[in-house]
């Protein structure tokens, strides 16, 4: 057996034979025939040569046995069925799609293909899901987001109008349960990730799918071809994935059964130059975003990272940069002002590098009259730590002896958040299930943030049981041991890996007291009593299906006690509560005397207005047996003008009323029409527009009431000297 250049050597099948009712009825028919009699279940390789693609075999230093059988043939076998849509545990999900889809099997091939898709695809997406995998747009997360949008299409080629893939777990679960518990367990979980990704593609489709047709129309009606064959443009799909999130791989299936290409040499370029553009913008907005390129030529060895063992040391800087460039010597100005944007690498550090989702260490480096003040480390592909620094006086030289200090402070801050945030994820996962997965953090010396897959919001009671778990752990005063381990020991101690997370076969594993045990490259405490305590300050959603809580240890956990007790002082002091235990109770008592108030306040405003809309008849004007009523009320807010249109109109049912108010922010005009003068077609909307066009207003509204903001309030009576006038002009005589 052999396959191309690589590891080779003869072969030892195992075949079972299906019977002559599955063979080509060929006099010749034996096993290597294309039909489908002779089936291979087993095969076993003894690698023993090394081929060179060429004919030419080496033998090999370490000969095995390579040996695969096909479970799912085998399951054929055992069960006497032509295929594996046939098994029972697979046929069991295809009869669902059936069922959902109201087609039935084997009698139209496309309907066919479509219901094997699906089939196929839930199946898998489905213990995806439960292994702790979250649709994305890279790696494993990509290949899941792809299977799940491919069966959604699928099912629309089927006519199947609505969401449906979350109905098929339950049957995938309950044919695979026995062999596979954790499907139960995590069901909610898995039903609610496929829905929520069926949910969003069926948006992105519905759009998306509209443009891709017209496209494709487009290229078949004009002829479009590229070496002859129909061809979509490159910048046109790029479009497509930009804007509505369109993937690749869907345009090329959806083009291609409608026999047309797409030039994706072109649909790359245009990616590239789009990735481009944001490094461009990430390079813009921080400067070490240039260190990989910068740094890129230097032949030295790596940065050795001491930080773990010490937070103070001798190093001697390697290489230098003024953010454009290398440098060798880099100095203050001759009036001694400080110089930013200083980049130093150096042969070892204590400062911990950006990664894992924990901060870069502050501190100082100095060597004789030069002092620069350490503000960002990141780590480059080649193992360079570059120190961002301000350089605060003196000159820096390349080959320098400095000592590196880390602002030991803050270290300690940032560790009591990181080992915090572990015991934060094993809390999480007592209480709301072992569906929980980390899906991103951020520690820095004041607050961690966890991400973490849940798809509803926590409670106020998972919250506070969350909380004090942490807590007891603290307490308890738990030893951090860390240790250097082979993977495969420490992934039997239960050591929680991140998913999709890339791991050398020795891993640095954390293990607080035995309980909550994980990979992990940061700084930490060395007992969870060091944390001091902890405090969670909100849980939210950042994506689907991914909370945050955001949490503070520590000193932090005091200053948010500062802060609330100075709060709730100056609320007592506002409320003249006697102590800070009565201030929530003269809250309460004071909202009441302040709606009670309110309500006295209304009364008081609708008596006023009834008493000014009594005065404003004694000024009224006729036109052609219309009355005019206006009126400028300064300290009048709109509901007040409304309230007193509202009485004119019961009280006068052919008049025309215009009333300007000011609250004293805004002024406005209102106009209300009453019946008789509507019949004789007045209308407020038209009246307003012009009466307060005066003013430098606009506005509009029904024919009965309408409402205009006024401007120029200079010109407030000449625009109601105007309404006689106006409304003579929309009478109908």
């Amino acid at each position: 057996w052999e396959h191309g250049s690589g590891p080779c050597g003869p072969c030892s099948e195992i075949y079972y034979d299906r019977g002559p009712e599955f063979g080509c009825g060929k006099p010749t028919c034996g096993v290597g025939c294309d039909c489908d009699r002779y089936m291979e279940i087993w095969n076993l390789v003894f690698s023993q040569f090394d081929s060179d693609g060429n004919g030419h075999y080496e033998r090999l230093a370490k000969p095995n046995i390579d040996t695969g059988m096909g479970l799912e043939r085998l399951a054929c076998v055992m069960q006497d069925v032509g295929n594996l849509f046939e098994v029972d545990t697979v046929a069991a999900v295809l009869h669902h799609v059936e069922h959902i889809a109201g087609k039935t099997y084997k009698q139209n091939e496309k309907d066919d293909i479509s219901i094997r898709v699906i089939t196929d695809h839930i199946r898998s997406t489905v213990f995806m899901v439960s292994d702790g995998i979250l649709p994305s747009n890279e790696g494993r997360g990509y290949v899941l987001r792809r299977l799940l949008r491919r069966a959604a299409r699928h099912g629309r080629m089927l006519g199947i109008d609505h969401p449906f893939l979350t109905e098929l777990v339950d049957t995938v679960i309950k044919s695979s349960e026995q062999g596979y518990p954790e499907l139960r367990e995590h069901e909610d979980y898995i039903k609610k990730v496929i829905g929520t990704e069926e949910e969003r593609f069926g948006r992105t489709i519905d759009t998306g799918l509209a443009i891709l047709n017209n496209m494709i129309d487009k290229v078949q009606t004009e002829q479009i071809k590229s070496e002859g064959k129909l061809v979509l443009s490159g910048s046109d799909v790029f479009k497509l994935n930009d804007t509505f999130g369109f993937p690749l791989d869907l345009t090329k299936e959806i083009a291609a059964e409608a026999g047309v290409e797409v030039d994706e040499d072109a649909f790359h370029v245009e990616m590239n130059k789009q990735r481009e553009r944001a490094r461009s913008e990430r390079m813009a907005k921080d400067i070490s975003g240039w260190s990989a390129d910068l740094f890129g030529e230097l032949t030295a060895e790596p940065t050795r990272f001491d930080g773990y063992d010490t937070l103070s040391e001798a190093a001697t800087v390697v290489a230098l940069s003024d953010g454009d460039e290398l440098v060798d010597a880099i100095a203050t100005d001759a009036a001694g002002e400080s110089k930013s944007g200083v980049l130093v690498v150096l042969d070892h550090t204590p400062f911990y590098a950006e990664m894992g989702g924990q901060v870069a260490d502050h501190g100082m480096i100095s060597s004789g009259g030069a002092k620069l003040k350490v503000t960002q480390v990141k780590k480059t592909p080649k193992g360079y730590f570059v120190h961002t620094c301000e350089l605060l006086d003196g000159t820096i030289r390349t080959g320098d002896p400095v000592t590196a200090a880390v602002d030991e402070a803050r270290r300690m801050a940032i560790c009591r958040n990181h080992t915090a945030t572990h015991l934060l994820q094993k809390a999480l996962r007592e209480v709301l299930g072992e569906h929980v997965h980390q899906a991103g953090s951020y520690q820095d010396e004041k607050i961690t943030h966890f991400d973490f897959t849940h798809f509803s919001a926590v409670s106020g009671e998972e919250l506070a049981a969350v909380e004090r778990r942490v807590n007891e752990k603290i307490f308890a005063s738990m030893p951090v041991v860390i240790q250097n381990l082979p993977i495969e020991e420490a992934k039997k101690m239960g050591a929680m890996a991140l998913f999709g997370e890339k791991y050398g076969s020795v891993v640095r594993v954390v293990d607080a007291g035995g309980w909550s045990t994980e990979f992990c490259g940061g700084t930490h405490v060395k007992n969870t009593a060091q944390i001091g305590c902890f405090k969670i300050l909100s849980e939210s959603s950042v994506a689907a299906g991914i909370r945050r809580i955001e949490a503070t240890t520590g000193f932090g956990v005091l200053r948010l006690l500062d802060e609330r007790t100075d709060v709730l002082a100056r609320a007592a002091a506002a409320l003249k509560a006697n102590n800070l235990k009565d201030v929530a109770d003269r809250a309460e008592s004071t909202v009441a005397e302040l709606k009670e108030t309110g309500k006295e306040l209304d009364a008081l405003k609708a008596q006023m207005a009834a008493a000014k809309v009594d005065g404003l008849f004694d000024k009224a004007t006729d036109v052609d047996g219309v009355r005019i009523i206006s009126a400028y009320l300064t300290g009048t807010g709109a509901d007040t003008l409304r309230e007193m249109i509202d009485k004119v109109r019961d009280k006068a049912p052919n008049a025309v009323t215009v009333l300007v108010g000011s609250d004293g922010t805004k002024t406005m005009m209102a106009v209300g029409v009453s019946a008789n003068a509507k019949a004789r077609g007045l209308k407020a909307g038209v009246l307003v527009k012009k009466i307060a066009a005066i003013a430098g207003g606009n506005g509009g509204g029904k024919p009965d009431f309408a409402m205009a903001g006024i401007r120029d309030t200079s010109k407030i009576d000449e625009a109601l000297n105007a309404v006689p006038e106006i409304v003579k002009g929309e009478l109908d005589l």
